[in-house]
């Protein structure tokens, strides 16, 4: 099951970053604001570049927490199916704690890259 869950997700990354999928936000049709994914497909795009500044202007919450976080959830998947590992999320306290900070970080995030004067949420500028 890992491996089509691992051979789907990165074929959808790669079909995100290359644009031949384009997913448009529901959201900022909407509401012409950036939900916390928005440029997700843009930040693949440049990483798979090389472009590392270009993928932290479009979106710098999805390079430096989602896609670590995706391939260590990767991991964690695969270690669980061959039973070297009990679980892939953290039970208890530990999990619940880790959530909600994922969770708070999005939402900072959300809110952060919406302010009107907040230039550093433009890191293109500064590479």
């Amino acid at each position: 099951m890992t491996p089509a869950v691992a051979a789907g997700v990165l074929g959808a990354g790669a079909a995100l970053a290359t644009g031949t999928l384009r997913i448009p936000c529901w959201f900022h049709a909407l509401t012409g604001l950036d939900c916390p994914f928005c440029g997700g497909s843009r930040m693949l795009g440049a990483l798979l570049h090389g472009d590392v500044p270009a993928a932290l202007s479009d979106n710098a919450f999805a390079l430096v927490v989602l896609l670590p976080l995706t391939a260590v959830t990767l991991v964690a998947a695969v270690r669980w199916e061959a039973g070297r590992a009990r679980r892939w999320w953290p039970a208890g306290a530990g999990g619940t704690r880790l959530t909600l900070a994922l969770a708070g970080l999005a939402i900072i995030w959300w809110l952060v890259r919406n302010l009107p004067f907040a230039p550093f949420t433009d890191l293109s500028a500064y590479a």
